[in-house]
């Protein structure tokens, strides 16, 4: 093939190419596009597995933008309705509201960052309306995350007053984060197996939150809903290209091989992010039904020492309008963050208020 045949099919595929991004930027569904839209030039190469960066940024560009504005406040009105369905189910159904709060967030969100995708670098979609959302999965795990470091902090008080002068070790705190870990995530639940007596604060407080988040033989008396966006209508855009930049590639292909060093050519790896001040309705149900079948079940069916136990754990949940959960919630939510890249400040929230 000539020269000239080369140049002209390249230019053809260029041209083909941008032709499909104008396509995908035209699609109502945003997630349509993102996950199955994707331009056969951007991995286009010798062995047809590397992914062209700078075509993949492009194409990024021009789908991030592709959702139509007048589109937003049909699918917010989409998505009112369908929280409004889901919350008359659960009252009919003896649950009880406990969250409903609207967050914004302070800092760029990345929920499903490491999904399955052809880019290797994905985001959490709703395959209907095509907008960001946070799973109610991920909502709960950052809830039980918070809990878990609360665990942890009440701990190591405790080892600072015990021993004031004597500075807690690494090793320490790694050995009380294992027993946090191995009582409240992997251990059921066995009521009977515990005595009031004997059990500490810290034994209450973990009970307790198996309770809110349940465990593998006993299933957690909150319900989380999906997230979604609440201010659609008022957005001009949704997304913004952000960046993994890998400095050590050669490294990370072949660590044996080739040592970590400066001498390598950073590789920014492109992806996608919810940018900051989108708002997001939290809203989360007690199940006050299964609440009170608990302590009714351990009323006829054990030793006053278990029933003690369940009452004094339902008491302090429900106490001051579920106060400890609004904490966890919150906490999680405003110190943690939610979905992936949190240590770098990634998915953080602020609560909205509104002037009445």
């Amino acid at each position: 093939m000539s020269k000239q045949q080369k140049s002209k099919n390249l230019k053809s595929d260029q041209q083909a190419n941008r032709q499909l991004n104008s396509a995908i930027a035209e699609w109502d569904n945003f997630s349509l596009a993102f996950l199955k839209g994707v331009s056969f030039e951007i991995r286009k190469n010798k062995n047809f597995d590397l992914i062209n960066q700078k075509s993949k940024k492009v194409y990024l560009q021009s789908i991030s933008i592709s959702k139509a504005k007048e589109k937003l406040p049909l699918i917010q009105n989409q998505i009112n309705y369908k929280l409004k369905s889901i919350e008359e189910y659960l009252l009919a159904n003896h649950f009880l509201k406990v969250i409903d709060i609207n967050m914004k967030n302070i800092s760029r969100l990345v929920v499903g960052l490491g999904s399955e995708h052809v880019f290797e670098t994905s985001l959490t979609l709703d395959y209907i309306w095509g907008i960001p959302y946070i799973p109610s999965s991920a909502v709960k795990g950052g809830c039980k995350a918070a809990a878990f470091w609360e665990i942890v902090s009440l701990i190591l008080n405790n080892y600072d007053k015990k021993e004031s002068q004597k500075e807690i070790s690494q090793d320490e705190i790694n050995e009380v984060a294992k027993y946090v870990f191995q009582n409240l995530y992997n251990e059921d639940i066995y009521f009977e197996n515990y005595k009031l007596l004997d059990l500490s604060d810290i034994n209450k407080r973990i009970l307790l939150y198996k309770l809110i988040f349940g465990t593998k033989n006993f299933e957690g008396l909150f319900t989380f809903l999906d997230a979604y966006p609440q201010n659609l209508s008022e957005l001009t855009s949704i997304f913004e290209l952000d960046i993994i930049n890998s400095h050590y590639p050669d490294y990370y292909s072949n660590p044996i091989n080739n040592p970590a060093g400066d001498w390598y050519n950073p590789q920014p790896v492109n992806f996608l992010a919810v940018k900051p001040g989108i708002e997001f309705k939290f809203i989360v149900f007690y199940d006050k039904h299964r609440a009170e079948k608990l302590v009714e079940f351990f009323e006829t069916k054990s030793t006053c020492e278990t029933k003690s136990i369940c009452f004094e754990l339902i008491q302090l949940l429900e106490k001051d309008n579920f106060k400890i959960f609004k904490n966890i919630i919150k906490t999680a939510l405003n110190f943690y963050g939610i979905g992936a890249k949190t240590r770098l400040v990634y998915g953080l929230f602020e609560e909205v208020r509104r002037d009445n």
